[in-house]
């Protein structure tokens, strides 16, 4: 064996490596083994606290500041923007530095789209209020990558995706009388309790971020990944029943207090509409894998497009069955369009920022329609 050669002399030029030999090499915080889907339901359901109270807020926000009636529906449609922004960096943070960078950061920026909507408020700035709302999409683009976590992490898509979707339930529930209780504690500012109370969601959605990855491993191994082509057909189908989702989602609160609906009450009907949209993944999480996923998207979009001619009928109850009848036609879809795109493998970051990205970007166009439309 020859000798080992000593070190050289420092000299002009030279590079020399001055790392701290006792740390271990920058590494994401995947870690080595899954995370409990229970952890991934529970940070949801957190973020989607937020995004039942948003959604009924920033309607009724917008048509309070708009300088205009054709405004009305920007606050709303600036939240599916930002989710829509969210979806690139999701996807690519979630990878280099891991999911609990990724979720944190994207809960930390829907407590500061909470706070900005207050301040929004009370100053009345319509400005505010549509950066607030971008903020808060934001953290619900990054929200949705938890059933993505499930997904490439179970021998069973669909079950998984499902499972992380069934934590919204209870969360859509309680959005009515948490919102109630936080607007008589904001009385008599109207509105300012809900937007507080979605800053306080997302702080607690952080809370669970940061808990949910074990120690980071030395080094991250790259996995191999689907090809490109195969989210062609679940980003179609999927985006076309996230537009109707949004389209019938977005002219509602309007149409609802048109029909004599009370502005309180709106948060009721609104949370019914969600709690629809995630009560269908409670069977899904059992049967879901049984159903090809083609299956479960195609009969997704059917019911949301059921639910257009119900809206425009105008009265409440055609209103309301709408928004059931979108709810769970969104929720179906989803899962089969998840358990698609996972069918051929794991998809690539870029796959997965392309899909999540066109689902919002169609339901920004939806939220736009549904202004004009109803």
């Amino acid at each position: 064996m020859r000798p080992q050669a000593e070190p050289a002399e420092p000299r002009a030029g030279m590079l020399v490596c001055v790392c701290d030999p006792q740390l271990d090499p920058p590494a994401n915080d995947n870690g080595p083994k899954a995370i409990p889907t229970f952890g991934l339901a529970l940070g949801f359901a957190f973020a989607v606290l937020a995004q039942t109270v948003a959604s009924a807020a920033l309607p009724l926000a917008g048509a309070m500041l708009a300088s205009q009636p054709a405004f009305a529906t920007w606050p709303f449609a600036a939240m599916l923007l930002g989710a829509a922004l969210a979806s690139f960096p999701a996807s690519f943070l979630r990878d280099a530095f891991g999911r609990r960078t990724g979720f944190a950061l994207g809960a930390s920026l829907g407590i500061a789209g909470g706070a900005l909507l207050v301040a929004a408020l009370l100053q009345r700035q319509f400005a505010w209020a549509c950066l607030g709302a971008l903020w808060l999409g934001m953290a619900q683009g990054f929200s949705f990558f938890y059933r993505h976590e499930a997904a490439a992490a179970s021998g069973r898509p669909a079950a998984a995706t499902a499972g992380v979707l069934a934590g919204g339930v209870l969360a859509a529930l309680a959005g009515p009388t948490l919102a109630g209780f936080a607007e008589n504690l904001a009385a008599p500012f109207f509105l300012v309790g809900a937007a507080g109370l979605a800053a306080g969601a997302h702080a607690l959605s952080l809370g669970v971020a940061v808990t949910l990855a074990p120690d980071p491993p030395p080094v991250f191994r790259p996995k191999s990944v689907a090809p490109l082509r195969v989210i062609v057909g679940p980003t179609l189908l999927g985006a076309l029943a996230w537009f109707g989702m949004s389209a019938v989602m977005s002219g509602a609160p309007l149409a609802l207090m048109g029909c004599g609906i009370g502005e309180a009450a709106v948060f009721g009907f609104i949370a019914l509409h969600v709690a629809a949209m995630y009560a269908p993944a409670v069977p899904l999480a059992l049967v879901g894998d049984r159903v090809s996923p083609p299956v479960l998207a195609g009969v997704g979009l059917v019911l949301v497009t059921a639910a257009v001619p119900l809206q425009l009928y105008g009265s409440a109850e055609a209103i309301t069955a709408a928004l059931l009848a979108v709810g769970a036609g969104w929720s179906i879809a989803t899962v089969g369009c998840t358990a698609w795109l996972y069918r051929a493998g794991r998809p690539g970051r870029l796959g997965l920022a392309l899909h999540d990205g066109t689902l919002f970007l169609c339901a920004i166009l939806g939220a736009l329609a549904g202004g004009l439309l109803f």
